[in-house]
């Protein structure tokens, strides 16, 4: 009897997690029907970043080192050690999806569309499984990880506005962030299991139950520690706000739960050891690549904290009022899911450091600001409730909340899907010649002494093209972010790519810089510093001035007109992309490298060059 009833208790939350499931699938299945017999395999396109997991977890599946670098092809060996990248050093989720990728054969698109609905699926049964706890109310559990997932976009506040009149939303607006594949994706749900069982740990039904609970909290941080950096620390954050909030209320009993959050403070702390330890490994370029900024200023503009200050003024007002105890437990818990985006957004105040905080506004502190909303809705109708009436929320109101939640969803989504089309079918085109290119390869497998470098003219393709080939590229968007070259042979490597296709900088001004198409003025920024001239990505951001820009370009300038057969021979080309419609000025390649006559490959052309004698 026991048994059948814990299941009538999940039902609701699979139900839940089943329709979240579809609508998380639906991109992928449009890409499908577009498609037809000619899809190659590609997972649908959302996030940049994305890729270079993706590339990051072939690499794992082909049984490459932990430090890898898919891009340069440069791995760790011996004799030529190389230093931790952030894909090495948050390594959890890149092998709990590359291991059984490679035992069952898969490769790592697959695996990241089959990703997709696993995450979604133990996303929603994970923020369930929390409410529920919390409430003791399946059906507000069911609807509110529906309310939490679907509606992260609202805790932005004017995110829905620009996105429904099509304004740009780049940077506060992404297609459910938390699927974004391999992190947040894979260690979100973790987050919340995370949060269920610290709160299981100071409520158990017996003694030795708490501890399993205080330990399973700390396996499961350790877990988050070498997953990804905003969830681990938005965990830290929320678990210091709840124990701090906890001993300011309930002195009286701290030594009864002094020992759990003591607990679970040193396994935190003997996670972090082996943690910093490998940072300290880091390659040189990962702080600047990251954004790294060197700040005390406090950061209050974000929307997730204006909403979570609103959810404690509901609480204090519902206290004053006699609604609500204060001390009571849930009351501790929800406000702590209210106060950690302040927390967690200014920080810096404290520790001097602040990186890319935009990522906690988009993959945790709206998730948490929207728990608290619904763990204060629940709270203050039971407190409000008098004797002889029901104390949960009306189950029409929490089926409006969950099918209103839905249709944003579906419509979320289905203004994503159409967005990003293009890019999504472009890059499963672009599959087509990496395919060419993985074949080749089994012939001349790749080593530290055979780099078989390809160039293509399409950056975004040359971005794709290691999730499916081994071969290493000259430069693209992604070859930064891995430790395999410093930030001074990145931009040499951007350099060549513009010497080799004929890209003409010297006739740009400076002034005119703002009117050039984007791939330009993206290659422009990484000449300069990507993503320092934009208050989105760093507290530290400055504009950007003529004299920047007239300072890449003059740098080009100078390289193209000292271009040597050294620099032509490091590293050595063995083969070119090109789309064969819009082929490029190959004059400057061909001054250095012989070409053939070149192979057909879907709508590219695949041209094998050598180093001229």
């Amino acid at each position: 009897m026991h048994e059948t009833e814990r299941l009538l208790r999940w039902r609701l939350g699979i139900y839940a997690a089943t329709a979240l499931t579809l609508l998380a699938l639906y991109p992928q299945f449009a890409l499908i029907l577009k498609r037809g017999s000619d899809w190659n395999g590609s997972y649908a396109f959302f996030s940049q970043d994305e890729i270079a997991y993706s590339a990051y977890v072939n690499a794992l599946i082909a049984g490459r080192p932990r430090r890898n670098d898919p891009y340069t092809g440069r791995d760790d060996a011996p004799d030529a050690p190389q230093p931790e990248s952030i894909f090495s050093i948050q390594f959890i989720p890149a092998y709990l999806t590359a291991l059984p990728a490679r035992l069952l054969g898969l490769n790592a698109s697959t695996t990241f569309i089959l990703l997709t609905g696993m995450i979604a699926f133990a996303s929603t049964l994970s923020i369930f499984w929390l409410i529920a706890q919390v409430t003791n109310d399946e059906k507000l559990a069911a609807a509110g990880a529906l309310v939490v997932l679907c509606l992260g976009t609202f805790a932005l506040f004017y995110a829905p506005v620009r996105m429904l009149f099509g304004l740009d939303t780049t940077y506060t607006f992404e297609y459910f962030p938390f699927l974004r594949r391999y992190v947040p994706a894979v260690p979100f749900p973790f987050f919340f299991i995370f949060c269920a069982l610290v709160w299981r740990a100071l409520n158990p039904q017996d003694k030795h139950a708490g501890w399993r609970w205080v330990a399973l909290a700390g396996a499961v941080f350790a877990l988050l520690v070498f997953s990804y950096f905003y969830l681990w620390t938005a965990a830290a954050a929320w678990f210091a706000c709840l124990a701090l909030l906890w001993l300011i209320a309930r002195p009286e009993g701290y030594r009864k739960v002094i020992k759990p959050f003591g607990m679970i403070a040193l396994l935190a702390i003997a996670a972090l050891v082996p943690y910093f330890i490998l940072l300290s490994n880091r390659a040189p370029t990962i702080d600047t690549v990251q954004l790294l900024a060197l700040s005390h200023a406090p950061d209050f503009s974000r929307s997730s904290i204006k909403l979570g200050l609103m959810v404690c003024f509901a609480l204090a007002y519902a206290a004053w009022r006699g609604h609500l105890r204060w001390r009571d437990h849930a009351v501790l818990f929800t406000a702590s899911f209210a106060l950690t985006p302040l927390v967690v957004f200014n920080q810096q105040i404290i520790t001097g450091r602040s990186l890319q905080p935009l990522h906690y506004e988009l993959y945790i502190a709206k998730y948490l600001s929207l728990i608290a909303v619904i763990l204060a809705i629940a709270l203050i109708r039971r407190g409000r409730a008098t004797a002889g009436t029901r104390t949960h929320v009306p189950g029409r109101a929490l089926v409006c909340a969950a099918m209103v939640s839905l249709l944003w969803g579906m419509t979320e989504t289905a203004v994503e899907t159409k967005r990003h089309a293009w890019a999504s079918l472009d890059r499963d085109e672009a599959q087509v010649v990496a395919r060419r290119l993985a074949r080749l390869a089994l012939d001349a497998p790749q080593t530290p002494n055979n780099q078989a470098v390809v160039l293509y003219v399409n950056l975004d393709h040359a971005d794709i093209s290691p999730v499916i080939a081994p071969q290493p590229v000259l430069w693209s968007p992604h070859v930064p972010a891995f430790s395999g070259v410093t930030l001074e042979e990145n931009r040499e490597r951007i350099y060549q790519y513009l010497y080799y296709t004929g890209e003409d900088l010297t006739t740009i001004d400076a002034g005119a810089f703002e009117a050039l198409d984007y791939r330009k003025k993206y290659l422009i920024h990484s000449l300069i510093e990507w993503g320092h001239n934009d208050p989105a990505w760093t507290v530290n951001w400055r504009q950007l001035t003529e004299a920047d820009v007239r300072e890449a370009l003059r740098g080009y300038t100078d390289y193209a007109y000292l271009f040597s057969r050294a620099q032509a021979a490091s590293p050595t080309l063995a083969f070119v992309v090109t789309t064969t419609d819009a082929p490029p000025d190959f004059k400057n390649l061909d001054r250095w490298y012989e070409r053939d006559a070149g192979e057909r490959v879907g709508r590219f052309t695949l041209y094998r060059v050598r180093l001229r004698p």
